[in-house]
């Protein structure tokens, strides 16, 4: 019999309202501590202002997601300037060390540019997109900062050495996203997926088993590397441990995959996911994440739906439905719409476990207009580098959204 539960979407931010956009949202639970500290949620996310790299905030919330903080961003997490105007940044997500009750970031580094010769403009734009970026050494790396409670903000961010782990030839960087799921076994020790790169720009995935002693996180173990020819490779895996079994699910751009390990490290090839009759469960190009329960498995997902009203790559609605976790495959007469489409794509989210009773789905809208003047032939997007408009026609909004769930 199919887990029953209600499910009541809520508005965290009010993005359509105020003309901003949230942007792939993570979260992360501190349960109740010492000296009568309750529990509390951070949820990250990004403010998108002109490419998908934008300023990340935070907010808390101490009543179960009935109230948050107005967004606030840190003080601490340093940006670290190349040359030719790039900028080195972090990207991280919050994740509560029980073992240690730290509550850290992990992460990745990534690039923006200052496109704009005149000074005085800012025009940032990913630098993936710009000429001038393209001849830099731009590697992504792993890192890691932490939660500095008696200063109210993070520490500022170190990269986390994983090059003795992969020394085999043609691995040149080694990084994790901020939306994949962790897990932290018995002894303390966690193990992060991370996406593996060489020469190419195709993505290969593993899991590293990472330790925190409270100063130092240091990379200790690394298990096989996953490739997949198609387009991209994967990118973006979660990890998730169900029973005595590790299940990692990645991103694809022309399906998402699942497989499984005994030890968290080393995973059978992976497969992609269809539905308990056999069919093609058309998830692509789009995150998925694991929601785990005592009962039961579940994963979140957007796939090729007809009630995706025409949103880029089908990244709405947001689906949920249990998993068959020894066939690795999805039971079709549980799936479920958790947020429907509302007309934004909805395909960057997270998920979060809050009591026995209880989890949460957070996503961002993005909705996406060009502004008053557009005309047909214009590009979208800033950078004079490519001899283009030296302003981004693109205006974003979007409320961030939590579709609370809570079990029967």
């Amino acid at each position: 019999m199919a887990v029953d539960y209600t499910v009541q979407v809520e508005t965290i931010f009010h993005g359509r309202r105020r003309n901003e956009c949230w942007f792939e949202p993570t979260a992360a639970r501190i349960p109740a501590g010492r000296n009568g500290a309750v529990s509390r949620a951070m949820v990250c996310a990004s403010q998108l202002t002109g490419s998908d790299i934008g300023p990340h905030h935070y907010t808390w919330s101490h009543d179960c997601g009935a109230h948050w903080s107005n967004p606030a961003q840190s003080q601490s997490l340093q940006v670290n300037p190349q040359s030719e105007d790039v900028f080195e940044k972090p990207w991280m997500s919050p994740f509560h060390h029980q073992a240690s009750d730290t509550l850290l970031m992990i992460g990745r580094t990534c690039f923006t540019q200052d496109t704009l010769p005149t000074p005085g403009l800012k025009g940032e734009t990913h630098a993936l997109w710009a000429p001038r970026a393209r001849k830099l050494a731009l590697t992504p790396d792993l890192i890691h900062s932490r939660w500095i409670p008696e200063r109210g903000d993070f520490a500022p961010w170190e990269r986390i050495a994983w090059q003795s782990l992969f020394a085999e030839e043609g691995v040149r960087r080694v990084f994790t996203s901020d939306v994949c799921q962790k897990v932290e076994l018995p002894d303390g020790s966690i193990l992060c997926p991370v996406t593996v790169g060489g020469d190419d720009s195709r993505g290969r995935a593993a899991v590293l088993r990472l330790t925190w002693d409270g100063e130092t996180m240091q990379a200790v173990a690394g298990g096989g590397v996953l490739t997949c020819d198609d387009v991209r490779g994967f990118h973006e895996p979660s990890l998730v441990k169900c029973g005595e079994r590790f299940l990692l699910t990645l991103r694809n751009d022309i399906c998402g995959y699942v497989t499984g390990s005994a030890d968290g490290l080393d995973f059978s090839p992976p497969k992609p996911w269809t539905f308990d009759d056999g069919q093609d469960l058309g998830s692509y190009n789009t995150q998925q994440h694991w929601l785990l329960r005592d009962d039961a498995l579940f994963l979140v997902y957007t796939r090729r739906s007809e009630m995706s009203n025409g949103v880029v790559r089908d990244r709405a609605p947001l689906f949920m439905a249990e998993v068959d976790p020894e066939r690795l495959c999805i039971v079709r007469d549980t799936e479920r719409v958790i947020i429907p489409e509302n007309g934004a794509r909805m395909g960057n989210f997270c998920t979060l476990n809050v009591d026995s009773d209880e989890a949460w789905v957070i996503t961002g809208e993005w909705l996406q207009q060009v502004v008053e003047g557009y005309e047909d032939g214009m590009p979208f997007y800033a950078n004079c580098a490519r001899g283009d408009s030296p302003y981004n026609r693109i205006q974003y909004i979007g409320d961030l959204l939590l579709a609370r769930i809570r079990f029967c």
